[in-house]
């Protein structure tokens, strides 16, 4: 079967963003550099090193701190009217997922006069040109947006849809894992399980390759080795970094994999209980896991096994995986039933419907009907 592979982000794995921002941008210096972060990292004294040594350097740099945890078209426009009066020819974006996506439809609309994001999500629009170039900071090790070629934005209606295309593709994705030293350890917990799953899923998901599952698995050694240690010693910098090298490897994967079932029901599940990303697929993963073992065999499974460490004398794969799954939750402190999330019973219909139209559900390694996701779901309550 043949496949293409194409990541042309450049990464640069750092021991110092600060100094390695004004070396990446080396070259840009009569342009207008526009950073995109949000109040909370300014405030926690994370972004203001990297603006500060922009500006140090002599670069003419605006800061844009107005983005939001769920970042909407309306957040983009006010993001783009500031660009543009500043007249920027290099983005940066210091920050999470939101961050990071804000910064990349911006990037695109910049060089598209007159188009509105919307257009671009609903197909009124095509992307033709290529996007300012941006330099992604990633400040938590979760999302992998830093090397992924799509932009998540909330419609005018609060729906959350990407738009995908080679130019949103970040020019550079610069990781420290020193910019999430602070990270409090539930978020640790909750970001590092959606960059596990990421790569869980990009490894049992259809459309894997060669190429992808040594990214893939990568991703999900460093997880399974370095999470606990980075969620309960925050100041482990060695956990940091592993944990900022498996976002990103596990970002990749995905990106170019695709994900599965954890990921599609845990889309109506956000939406009908506002839970968080991270929180949400980690808590759906050990159910998902025991759902699709039957299908994991021989090889693949032999990989898989030895990437999480799990005991090769061991034969039942389902309850393998899921009791792992339950102890890693346990170990890093955060809930493993969807009760804990306050779920009730009677959302489990409506949620399973909706999950089964996902389109990421088509790429789990096992078919799964809306009967199959609804029992995925009692069992993980």
């Amino acid at each position: 079967m043949g496949y293409v592979f194409n990541c042309p982000t450049r990464l640069n794995f750092s021991d110092n963003a600060a100094q390695d921002l004004v070396l990446e941008l080396s070259g840009a210096e009569n342009g207008s550099i526009f950073v995109l972060t949000d109040a909370g990292l300014l405030k926690a004294g994370i972004a203001r090193p990297l603006v500060d040594g922009l500006r140090k350097a002599g670069f003419k740099t605006t800061l844009f701190t107005e983005v939001p945890g769920n970042p909407g078209v309306i957040d983009v426009d006010k993001a783009l009217d500031y660009a543009k009066s500043v007249r920027a020819t290099h983005l940066v974006a210091i920050g999470g997922g939101s961050v990071i996506d804000t910064a990349k439809a911006v990037g695109v609309m910049m060089v598209h006069e007159g188009i509105g994001w919307e257009d671009f999500q609903w197909g009124r629009a095509k992307i033709s040109h290529p996007s300012l170039p941006l330099i992604a900071i990633p400040t938590t090790s979760g999302t992998g947006s830093e090397v992924t070629h799509v932009a998540v934005i909330g419609d005018s209606k609060g729906f959350k849809k990407g738009v995908v295309h080679p130019t949103i593709f970040p020019a550079t994705a610069l990781i420290d894992g020193h910019l999430s030293l602070s990270l409090p350890p539930n978020l640790t917990a909750a970001t590092g399980m959606d960059a596990l799953v990421h790569a869980v899923e990009a490894y049992l998901g259809k459309r894997h390759n060669p190429i992808t599952d040594l990214y893939a698995l990568a991703a999900i050694r460093l997880t399974a080795r370095w999470l606990p240690e980075a969620t309960h010693n925050s100041q482990n910098l060695e956990a940091r970094n592993a944990m900022a090298q498996a976002a990103s490897l596990a970002g990749i994967a995905m990106d170019q994999a695709g994900l599965g079932l954890v990921h599609s029901l845990c889309g109506p599940l956000a939406a009908s209980y506002h839970v968080h990303h991270g929180l949400g697929v980690a808590v759906l993963l050990p159910a998902t896991l025991a759902f699709n073992a039957p299908e994991i065999l021989g090889e693949r499974w032999e990989n898989l096994r030895a990437a999480l460490g799990l005991d090769e004398t061991e034969t039942e794969t389902a309850d393998q995986l899921s009791v792992w799954a339950k102890s890693l939750l346990d170990q890093i402190g955060l809930p493993i039933g969807l009760s804990e999330l306050g779920v009730e019973k009677e959302a489990i219909e409506k949620m399973a419907e909706d999950a089964v139209r996902m389109v990421m559900t088509s790429n789990n390694i096992r078919t799964a009907t809306a009967a199959d996701c609804a029992f995925i779901l009692e069992t993980a309550l």
